[in-house]
Order: structure tokens, then C-alpha cells, then sequence
């Protein structure tokens, strides 16, 4: 779970803005939100939803914790590779600071890095062991030839030869990503496990739901008998009249492919040894029955409706969530899905309790309304500043009480985060008027 996130110098985040999951104590809906730790102690939030205007750097939080997975994902080692790092457009010749405190395995960890396109400048892991912070490594550039660092051992529990591998380190990589490269076990690997095997990728509009619903739940005969059934009743839960989906794999030669596909799997053969050349592709053909009281159909998934494929697609990140505890980041969770569906969405992450943890950005102010899924200290807004980089605030910053509608407060603007939008009128049409 994330504890706090903060970033600075990221896209439109200029200053530095910080996600913070700390429960306040307000004990709001606190047996669905909160899951509470003792050494040390915290009450860390489940759900975080971020609210603003277009542009206003919404989902750049989203892709700033996403680069940080990358980055420490990413085990490749050549130093001709800038990192793809992108500074705020006008200090391009400043480094930007990732910092995250974060839960693995009932242990809190705290992890800095500071970076720019071409080498990291500093980088620090600490744990919470016994309730009391303690350092396991710190690196910091001395001297920018030759890329020497300063390395400071003290809890990593690494021999000699280990240490020394990890000092090998190259400007543009994380100790983090190195030591997947190395023969070792402890805590070091337990804070690289959290960025790797916890944070899913940023799900957007473009997100290519099914297949990672069918690859990671529903592909195996195992899987298919514990997941689907949960599939179903979910569905019907939903209102959609499905009663059952089937997915098979066909084998399809090349020759009867659509034209235009054929030729580039033609051209890509023309590049391969003659063993190596593809003859057929594999395709699914996924099929859904729909039982109404006029009838029974079958429906091909591409012709069922966005919402229904949304719908569908997001089940697999909501098993995420409940089973897998992992943490699921969502951009516009509302895309071409009634208001209704959200809320039921949402309602069922957080009364079926785990330690996952769902970030959301919305424009769909209607879920302001729903008390049920509200606490102040899971509200968050972005403000587009005068010089164009993003301020992040919590609602629980304002003095918003519970009676409060927070819907009506921020669509009256007390609360920063809506667009400034000029007149309607055309040019020209102002003189008439």
C-alpha cells in the first residue's frame, strides 16, 4: 500500500505536490477505508480519487507513480540510454524527486530518487523494522566523471561480494533494478517486490481490458473455474442480461486473413529462416449470452456495448484489488459508464475488505453526492497554476464539514479545481450582440 507519494518536476508538476493516504481522525466509513498498522503507526486510506480541470495534471500523478514502477522495473543495463524521464517545461535543467513511503509485507519502507534524463543524482531506501526508521542504503553522486557515488551500507544484510556487484551500478539505474541481477534475498528485494509485483499500470480509455481479464484470470481451466462465476454475478449484478460467456482459441491460417494484415505478416516473414516463418495466427473468439423475457441471443464482445465491455474489463482490476491486494490507477473511471454502475463499482471495492488500494481521476461530479464512498481526506484537486504546472490539495485542507455537500462546493468553485472558461460567443458574434 502507499503511505505517501510525492513528486516534483514531472510533466506539469513543477513543485513539489504529495498524495498522502494517512487517515486523518475522521472516522468516516473507517472499517471500509482504513487499514491501520502499529509499528509505526498508521491508518492508510484505501481509495484516493482526484478531481480537476482538463489539464490540469490529473493523470500525470498517475504517470509519475507509473515511471517510478518502470524505472525500478526495468533491469537493462547500458549507459547510453537516457532515462526517460520528462522535467516541467520550464526547468528543463533541474533534476526531479520521486519519494514514496509504502507497506510490504507489514513492513513501512521509505524510497528517494532524484534524477534527471541522463543520471541519477541521489537515491535512498529506509525501513521500519521494529516502528523505528532505519537506513539500508543511500547513493549519491560525487563526482559527475566517471560517475563516482558515495555508497552508505548499513541494514541491506549483504556480504562482500554483493556489495561489491551492487556498487557496480550504472548512472542511469536503480540499486533497486540491480539487485535483481545479483544472487540475494532480503530486504532490498522485498522494497523492489513492492514496485514490481504491486503497482498495475495506469488503465486508461485505451487499456486493452479484455486481454488482461482472459490472460490473467480466465485463460487456464483452473482459472476459469474459480473466476468465471464470479464473472457471471457480477455481470448480472450489473444489469446487462448476460447469463454466460464463452472464450475459445481458433487457429487462423494467413491466407485467410483480411488483406491488409496478411501483408504484414507476410513482410515479417520475408525477415525470418524458413523454420521460424508464421503460418497462422491465434485468434479468440469470446462470445456473450444474453437472457431477456423476450429471448436468448448470442452477441460477438466487439459488438457489445462500451459500457458493457468496460464493465467487464474493470472485474479483472476489482479481483486485483480484493485478492491480489495491488494497487489499481485509474484514469477516468467513468468512461462509458452510467454514474449508477460506478458507484456500485466503487461501493463493492471497499465493503469487500483487503489492502489493495484504487487511485482514481474523475470529471464526473455526481460521485461527489454519494456519502457512502465519500471521507474528506480521499478527496483531492488539481489547480492548473498561472505558469501552467499543477497544485495538489486534499478537501480535508478546507474547512468542509461532514453536512457539507461537497458536490455543491465544488461546483461552485470554494474549492479550486474547474476550468476558467471564456464567453460563448464566436469572434464577430459579440458585435452583433
Amino acid at each position: 500500500m502507499i503511505i505517501t507519494f510525492s513528486v516534483q518536476n514531472f510533466l506539469s508538476i513543477r513543485n513539489k505536490v504529495t498524495l498522502d493516504f494517512r487517515a486523518t481522525s475522521d472516522k468516516t466509513l473507517e472499517d471500509y477505508y482504513v487499514v491501520s498498522i502499529d509499528k509505526p503507526k498508521r491508518r492508510i486510506l484505501r481509495m484516493a480519487m482526484i478531481y480537476g480541470a482538463n489539464a490540469s495534471g490529473k493523470t500525470n500523478l498517475l504517470m509519475a507513480l507509473n515511471f517510478l514502477k518502470q524505472f525500478i522495473s526495468n533491469t537493462t543495463a547500458n549507459k547510453e540510454i537516457r532515462i526517460p524521464i520528462v522535467s516541467f517545461a520550464l526547468d528543463k535543467d533541474k533534476s526531479s524527486i520521486f519519494e514514496v513511503e509504502f507497506l510490504q509485507e507489514g513492513v513501512v519502507y521509505s524510497y528517494y530518487l532524484e534524477l534527471n534524463e541522463k543520471y541519477i543524482i541521489q537515491e535512498k531506501l529506509s525501513y521500519f523494522p521494529k516502528g523505528t526508521k532505519a537506513l539500508v542504503f543511500s547513493r549519491k553522486l560525487i563526482n559527475i566523471v566517471g560517475y563516482k557515488y558515495n555508497y552508505n551500507w548499513k541494514n541491506a544484510d549483504i556480504d562482500k561480494k554483493q556489495k561489491d556487484a551492487l556498487e557496480l551500478t550504472i548512472q542511469n539505474q536503480s540499486v533497486l533494478s540491480k539487485i535483481a541481477t545479483i544472487q540475494y534475498s532480503g530486504v532490498l528485494q522485498e522494497a523492489r517486490n513492492w514496485f514490481t509485483g504491486t503497482m498495475d499500470p495506469i488503465l486508461d480509455y485505451n487499456a486493452n481490458l479484455f486481454n488482461f481479464n482472459y490472460r490473467n484470470y480466465l485463460k487456464s481451466s483452473e482459472q476459469e473455474k474459480k473466476f468465471k462465476p464470479l464473472y457471471l454475478e457480477l455481470l448480472k449484478r450489473a444489469d446487462f442480461f448476460i447469463e454466460n460467456f464463452t472464450i475459445e482459441e481458433e487457429k487462423i491460417p494467413i491466407a485467410k486473413l483480411p488483406l491488409e494484415l496478411r501483408a504484414l505478416i507476410e513482410i515479417n516473414n520475408a525477415k525470418q529462416e524458413d523454420d521460424n516463418q508464421q503460418k497462422e495466427i491465434t485468434a479468440l473468439i469470446k462470445e456473450f449470452t444474453h437472457k431477456t423475457p423476450s429471448g436468448t441471443y448470442v452477441l460477438d464482445y466487439n459488438l457489445e456495448s462500451m459500457g458493457t465491455q468496460r464493465f467487464f474489463g474493470l472485474i479483472g482490476f476489482l479481483f486485483e484489488l480484493l485478492y491480489k491486494n495491488r494497487i489499481v490507477p485509474i484514469d477516468e473511471i467513468e468512461s462509458s459508464l452510467h454514474i449508477d454502475l460506478i458507484i456500485h463499482y466503487i461501493t463493492t471495492f471497499l465493503r469487500n475488505k483487503s489492502k489493495g488500494q484504487l487511485i482514481f481521476t474523475s470529471q464526473n461530479t455526481a460521485l461527489l453526492k454519494e456519502k457512502d464512498i465519500l471521507r474528506r481526506d480521499a478527496i483531492w484537486i488539481t489547480e492548473r497554476n498561472e505558469d501552467g504546472s499543477t497544485s495538489l490539495t486534499s478537501v480535508s485542507d478546507y474547512p468542509v464539514r461532514k453536512e457539507h455537500s461537497i458536490e455543491s462546493i465544488y461546483r461552485k468553485g470554494l474549492i479550486g479545481g474547474l476550468p476558467n472558461l471564456g464567453s460563448t460567443l464566436l469572434e464577430g458574434e459579440n458585435d452583433k450582440e
